[in-house]
């Protein structure tokens, strides 16, 4: 970690925001998070050496603000480490496989609701049955949500672990005589930008369907896409900080909005007509 900055000086209570690095991604929800609050703000980032992580670290535990937002999963394991704090964490899409869930540490969910994605999926491809996904271990809160989505929309749900990026295209291949569509997820111990592209080469050869995690994605061949919001992210993060946590409460706040697109161009190559309803969301990458 490197140095710290206040935004607004009001007196405690207030919210120390602890970020990995200054990447959109975590800066975005940062900013989102300013907006919303009038108390006062302390922001910490992350340095990558150890001696400048553990003085932040210090930092933050020696602060009278008693709440901490820690964006990214080296800024939540940093947070894990503090006492006598309430922290809540984001853009963590493998929390489970982190241990980081405590009584006084929570957190909001990395990806899109994934009912939604699933009801455009299934109203686009009305004779769509079986999707398949491929994850590292430890992803349960997550695919107990994708298989209740699934089952909602008509959907059967083909999960498929593997232990790392140089397995995944091989999972796939035998995966696809028996499934109609990939839903792809942000898991980046399985998904190398390069597995990602071979992913997405086989699919358009093969002509399955693939929803996808981020627009950028449409342009290799991706049918639906579905991203979250900074807003949302930080709406949800204060949301959780308002909360008095149990030891019962649930370890991730779904986020509640997803901002999806549907890629006509592939629309059309796999022979689908996108309904009234969805032509809003139709996008030509």
């Amino acid at each position: 970690m490197t140095g710290c900055s206040t935004v607004r000086p009001e007196s405690a209570p207030g919210v120390a925001i602890l970020l990995s690095d200054r990447s959109p991604a975590f800066v975005g929800v940062q900013r989102e998070i300013e907006k919303r609050v009038s108390q006062r703000i302390e922001n910490y980032y992350l340095g990558g050496s150890e001696a400048s992580n553990s003085a932040a670290q210090k930092k933050i535990q020696s602060s009278e603000i008693s709440q901490v937002v820690a964006i990214g999963l080296p800024a939540a394991r940093a947070a894990r480490g503090l006492s006598g704090k309430r922290v809540v964490f984001c853009q963590v899409f493998n929390y489970e496989d982190t241990d980081l869930v405590t009584a006084w540490m929570k957190g909001v969910a990395a990806t899109t609701p994934v009912d939604e994605q699933f009801r455009v999926w299934k109203q686009l491809s009305p004779r769509l049955k079986k999707v398949g996904v491929i994850t590292g271990k430890n992803l349960h809160g997550l695919m107990e949500e994708a298989r209740a989505a699934a089952h909602e929309n008509g959907l059967e749900l083909v999960h498929v672990e593997v232990r790392s990026d140089k397995e995944t295209l091989y999972a796939y291949k035998q995966l696809v005589p028996k499934i109609q569509g990939l839903w792809l997820v942000p898991d980046n111990r399985v998904l190398s930008r390069e597995v990602i592209r071979d992913v997405m080469a086989h699919s358009v050869r093969e002509g399955k369907q693939v929803a996808v995690f981020s627009h950028q994605l449409l342009a290799l061949g991706g049918l639906v896409s579905a991203e979250s919001g900074y807003a949302d992210i930080a709406e949800q993060v204060l949301e959780r900080l308002k909360q008095t946590y149990r030891d019962t409460d649930a370890p991730i706040a779904p986020l509640t909005r997803a901002t999806i697109r549907i890629n006509s161009v592939m629309a059309r190559r796999l022979n689908l007509t996108l309904p009234r309803p969805l032509q809003g969301l139709a996008h030509a990458p």
